[in-house]
């Protein structure tokens, strides 16, 4: 299994702390951690995962107690984001640190806790913040948890220093202050780039909801929760707390009856215990509704995929009534795939969505992927794309593999078995179609049943209205399989 957390310790003395992975190159990763938890291990004596350990950059454990430590031939860890952004009192996280078990052994324990205050501490050349850390329930941080990161909303907002006696409450120090001590690191560390285009994606989405609901879609599900947390907090901001109603439908996927899917769901959204079908679902929003006027109440419905058929059906037709009655009361946005598109288009005027405007999710970027496998460097990154036109099965075959090059991609992709899973479906008629540019008009529920197949496969993309294919290489590949050419073995570059 591939960590972003690791522990750190000393080859000379039983010093130990925690530390965890921001970045990494073609070598090794770097690992923040604390500059007490250096010093104390000792800068000559650093170990991670039996592999020396070199600090490269350290403030003073006085005041900015962080440190950079960097372990060449690390490179199966996964890099955690870090949030640029400051935090608010009762933000909740969860801290993943090490803690002494047996003789020679470390226990790794992830616990849950909420930032308590904000304070400032003084010194004579600067001013630090940190964060006051209360953990829930009956654990205690222990010492081993030095240089854990703090995590929120699935980003590094701060990494824990000292604690109290107790171990109930612990301080930290603001990733941001990062900065100030590693002031050559990547740009992209921050996400400042990658969370503006987030952002920017969130207020078109608000945009254009004033008219009609929305359905966000794409064809992988690699690339979402980004975007849906986004999309959360501009609502929280929008419209307040106690107006976002958040509907996770991932927790309904074992219920085949509409009756149970709707009475489940009303008491998770503390609708009462009393809704027995869609008739009373509906009755109870239009009044929920009504007593939030004037202002607007914001539904966010995720995993709607994952619904049995026949209640994705009922839920829709309910969500459908509820814009009838009350469009002017609620915004609406649904993430989904291909099932939402066919709500809004297979049966015409008379589908359940088809007055929902429609807005596809971008792409995966490189620190997407590169979250999810520390290796990737941008360049490794450019030359697999370019074979794999960004297909996300592909992509991440090639990613897990650890390919460096183009040609390696080419070569394992070429000698696994997805030539014939990406295009024996499609073995009589798609000769034609791998000898054009461009395939026709694109549109997500084209009436071109190939096309239409192709598009939800993840096959052909949308470029300035056309549908073409992903890469050069997935067109030879799929001739070559289909025998619309000669073959041609595939032989190695020397």
């Amino acid at each position: 299994m591939i960590s972003s957390t690791f522990l750190v310790r000393s080859t000379n003395n039983s010093s130990f702390g925690t530390a965890f992975c921001v970045h990494s190159d073609d070598h090794g990763a770097y690992l923040v951690t604390c500059t007490h938890v250096v010093e104390e291990c000792g800068m000559e004596s650093l170990e991670v995962n039996g592999q020396r350990a070199n600090c490269l950059y350290h403030g003073s454990r006085d005041d900015i107690d962080l440190a950079v430590v960097y372990v060449e031939g690390l490179l199966d860890c996964k890099v955690l984001r870090l949030s640029n952004t400051s935090q608010q009192p009762n933000t909740m996280f969860t801290i993943e640190g090490f803690k002494r078990h047996k003789t020679g052994s470390y226990l790794l324990r992830m616990l849950n806790g909420s930032l308590q205050t904000i304070s400032q501490i003084y010194f004579a050349s600067k001013t630090i913040y940190t964060y006051e850390l209360l953990i829930e329930n009956e654990y205690t941080i222990e010492k081993g948890y030095s240089g854990s990161a703090i995590v929120s909303n699935g980003e590094v907002i701060a990494v824990a220093t000292d604690r109290n006696s107790n171990g109930k409450q612990a301080y930290a120090i603001p990733i941001t202050y990062l900065k100030e001590i590693w002031q050559t690191m990547p740009h992209t560390l921050f996400l400042e780039e990658e969370i503006e285009q987030k952002s920017n994606f969130s207020h078109e989405v608000f945009e254009t909801l004033d008219n009609n609901p929305l359905l966000l879609f794409s064809t992988d599900s690699y690339n979402h929760a980004d975007y849906i947390e986004h999309i959360k907090e501009e609502a929280v901001e929008r419209f307040g707390q106690s107006y976002v109603v958040d509907i996770n439908c991932r927790r309904f996927t074992g219920i085949r009856d509409s009756s149970k899917f709707f009475n489940r769901m009303s008491k998770i959204l503390g609708l009462g215990d009393n809704i027995e079908d869609s008739f009373d679902f509906e009755g109870v929003m239009v009044e929920r509704f009504k007593s939030a006027q004037p202002l607007k109440t914001f539904i966010l419905i995720v995993g709607f995929e994952c619904l049995d058929e026949e209640i994705l059906n009922v839920f829709a037709e309910s969500l459908r009534s509820l814009h009838e009655q009350c469009r002017r009361d609620f915004n609406l946005v649904i993430f989904g795939g291909e099932k939402l598109i066919k709500l809004k288009y297979s049966t015409g005027k008379h589908s359940y969505f088809n007055i929902f405007n429609q807005k596809m999710i971008p792409a995966s970027s490189f620190q997407d992927w590169k979250s999810h496998f520390g290796y990737l460097s941008k360049k490794s990154y450019d030359e697999v794309l370019s074979v794999t036109g960004g297909y996300q099965k592909l992509t991440k075959y090639c990613f897990e593999k650890k390919v460096q090059t183009a040609q390696e991609a080419k070569k394992l992709i070429y000698e696994s078995y997805f030539k014939s899973d990406l295009f024996f479906a499609y073995e009589d008629n798609l000769c034609t179609l791998l000898n054009k540019k461009q395939l026709g008009d694109a549109h997500p529920y084209s009436d071109n049943e190939l096309l239409y197949r192709l598009y939800w496969d993840n096959l052909i993309v949308e470029v300035r209205g056309q549908f073409v294919w992903r890469s050069a290489f997935i067109v030879g590949l799929g001739r070559e399989f289909l025998g619309c050419v000669e073959k041609r073995p595939y032989r190695s570059q020397p």
